[in-house]
């Protein structure tokens, strides 16, 4: 792993295809005084730029911006010595073991409190690798097992299950607030996951992602 800055400041690079998901990284890791970022990307093809990484000590991946864990290897590199904290459920995670050998990283879901996040980041930071317990199960699975539902015409990102829960309670008019409550988690986790939800359905509204969703047999209206 690179060494710490010289003021022992976490340097954080955030990649996301989503504005609002990297804005709600931003604000997070601006929160914790040991971690800045040093930078920011909507895909994972910002990376392959000499020198984008060498200042950076942690990668933080939204599982909008990669399609499975063959995509974390585009870290290879430059960024070797960068730590990875994947948020998931991403597909084909059983390979992230074999993909990252070598490597220090975190897999922890994308609905994770703000304190697990920043944990998960100290702790790559220090070399560990740090799994999320119901995360850890999945990677143990055979995989088909799937907690992500495809889309109908099989085109676009999958929704994880998450999502569509999310997707379901958006149709039913439930306001963010009200959606937090009801799952258990943030009212910033829910505006992650309904800032997914729109771009993965190519949505411009909840109201358009509850009608997509239902075109699709997602959600019933």
């Amino acid at each position: 792993m690179n060494g710490p800055c010289p003021d022992a400041t976490l340097r954080v690079f955030v990649i996301s295809a989503l504005p609002a998901v990297r804005a709600g990284l931003r604000a997070l890791v601006g929160e914790a005084g040991d971690l800045q970022i040093a930078g920011e990307a909507p895909a994972m093809d910002a990376l392959s730029a000499p020198g984008v990484l060498d200042p950076v000590d942690v990668v933080v991946v939204d599982p909008a911006s990669t399609q499975d864990s063959s995509d974390l290897a585009r870290l290879d590199g430059a960024g070797r010595r960068a730590g990875l904290v994947i948020l998931g459920p991403i597909p084909n995670d059983e390979r992230l073991a074999t993909d990252l050998g070598g490597r220090a990283w975190a897999y922890v879901p994308r609905e994770t409190s703000g304190d697990q996040l920043i944990a998960a980041i100290r702790a790559v930071a220090s070399g560990l690798v740090t799994l999320d317990p119901i995360l850890a199960a999945h990677l143990l699975a055979r995989p088909g097992s799937g907690n992500a539902i495809s889309p109908a015409d099989g085109g676009e990102s999958e929704l994880t299950g998450r999502e569509q829960e999310v997707l379901g309670l958006v149709a039913e008019g439930l306001a963010n607030k009200v959606i937090a409550r009801r799952l258990g988690i943030s009212e910033h986790t829910v505006k992650f996951h309904v800032a997914a939800v729109l771009a993965k359905l190519g949505a411009g509204s909840r109201t358009e992602a509850a009608r997509i969703g239902a075109q699709r047999g997602l959600v019933a209206l």
